[in-house]
């Protein structure tokens, strides 16, 4: 079992030292982006050097956010003094910094129940909506407002991973940062419109083609929408304007089990999402995956075809008995 720091003493672990690098997940979200941001404003803001790395190019919708701050082609032979992870429920989901840092993690501030405990020191609340939430508590420790630049970062965490305070894992806590960030000053409309509103010409056309392919399972409990090579590329659409499909298929009426199937070069990149009633988590688990209850991940060696019947079979195992 994980023993978990306090925000508080996670505050005093950053306090402490002055090179601090932050890392986020492959295939960055809005969390994960907002978190580590989040941090290095503030962190810079103290006087400390900070730079963020992330395996995966930062997607432009949150280009907001990091602005020209993010340049870590300038950075990569900076020394490494204290290394934080933020959202990264495993060493794994570093992707191709996982060889550099995968052993090299001081401190991991998380939020999913299925953290690997791969850090030396982890931060990690299952409860939060967000990671935003807990990096939001460890700034409020160290004494710093959440203004500005900041209050931006954490908004765009907690929006994103509450799928605009939608989603089952929103909390009063989350409602009532968000509130604060509000009154702050920030322009939370603008930045839903953002998140939420604006789709390039390629992801409508990719959305029509998806939609039109969706496949139906376990008398329609089950909802599959494969997003093949194929697809992007008659369209165009890149995979960050794509991160929010992911929920489509859940959001259908009677379906439990909402799978998105990604195929990459001999690889599929799986997304589930799910109703109460079925644990995302447990099934990603089986792949070597994780995450939360209704929101988990996973990746499966094999064509999407071949993808598809692995996955169909264990949910089936998972699903109401009366659903079977």
């Amino acid at each position: 079992m994980i023993q978990s720091l306090c925000a508080s003493r996670a505050a005093e672990l950053l306090m402490q030292r002055d090179n601090i690098t932050l890392l986020c997940h492959r295939r960055p979200d809005g969390d994960t982006v907002g978190s580590a941001f989040a941090l290095y404003y503030a962190l810079r803001q103290l006087g400390k050097e900070v730079r963020v790395l992330c395996a995966d190019p930062l997607p432009q919708q949150y280009r907001y956010l990091y602005g020209p701050d993010y340049t870590p082609s300038r950075v990569l032979d900076w020394p490494v003094e204290y290394v934080v992870a933020v959202d990264v429920a495993s060493a794994e989901l570093l992707g191709e910094l996982e060889p550099k840092y995968g052993r090299m993690v001081d401190l991991c501030i998380d939020h999913h129940p299925s953290n690997t405990d791969y850090a030396a020191l982890t931060c990690l609340d299952g409860e939060a909506a967000a990671c935003a939430e807990l990096v939001a508590a460890i700034l409020t420790a160290v004494g710093l407002p959440l203004t500005g630049k900041i209050a931006e970062c954490i908004y765009t965490g907690l929006v994103t991973d509450t799928g605009g305070f939608r989603f089952s894992n929103t909390t009063a806590n989350s409602m009532r940062l968000a509130a604060d960030i509000m009154e702050s000053g920030v322009d939370t409309a603008a930045i839903n419109t953002r998140i939420f509103e604006s789709k390039s010409k390629a992801r409508v056309l990719a959305e029509a083609r998806l939609l039109s392919a969706l496949q139906f399972y376990a008398e329609n409990r089950i909802a599959v929408m494969p997003i093949t090579l194929a697809v992007r590329a008659e369209t165009g659409v890149t995979m960050e304007e794509l991160e929010d499909m992911a929920g489509i298929p859940r959001r259908i009426e009677g379906v439990l089990v909402g799978v998105t199937i990604k195929e990459h070069e001999n690889e599929c990149r799986i997304s589930l999402r799910t109703r109460d009633c079925v644990n995302a988590s447990e099934i990603a688990a089986v792949f070597g995956g994780g995450g939360h209850r209704c929101a988990a991940g996973c990746t499966i060696r094999a064509s999407v075809e071949e993808a598809t019947r692995l996955l169909i079979a264990e949910i089936q195992k998972h699903l109401p008995e009366e659903t079977v």
